[in-house]
């Protein structure tokens, strides 16, 4: 079996038998993935890997394609997320988590560069 540890980043694991997807998990997941990898060799001669994968990885793997234009998001929606994301930015010890809600909140015009 052949694995590695899921990084910072990623949100999935996607677990393939020899070499075709068997299973898409979310990353909270992971130690159940590698625990049902595990008992699958146990009774079966293959090649099993589980690797965690970012969401862009998992998207490409699947051929899932994000749209030219998103929908417009309602007011209230809109506000919930910079509610969100200024906690984060207000309250988050992860450098690279208030980086990210930093950017998006600019991107959203929230923030003015």
């Amino acid at each position: 079996m052949t694995t590695i540890r899921p990084g910072k980043l990623d949100l999935f694991a996607v677990t393939f038998i020899d070499g075709r997807r068997a299973t898409v998990d979310p990353i909270l997941d992971y130690e159940a993935a590698l625990t049902k990898a595990e008992a699958f060799l146990r009774d079966h001669r293959c090649q099993v890997k589980v690797l965690p994968m970012t969401g862009t990885e998992v998207r490409n793997l699947l051929g899932i394609g994000l749209p030219d234009h998103p929908e417009p998001i309602d007011a209230a929606v809109r506000q919930q997320i910079i509610d969100t994301l200024t906690q984060v930015v207000c309250e988050s010890s992860d450098a690279d988590a208030r980086g990210d809600a930093v950017a998006l909140l600019t991107a959203m015009g929230v923030f003015r560069p």
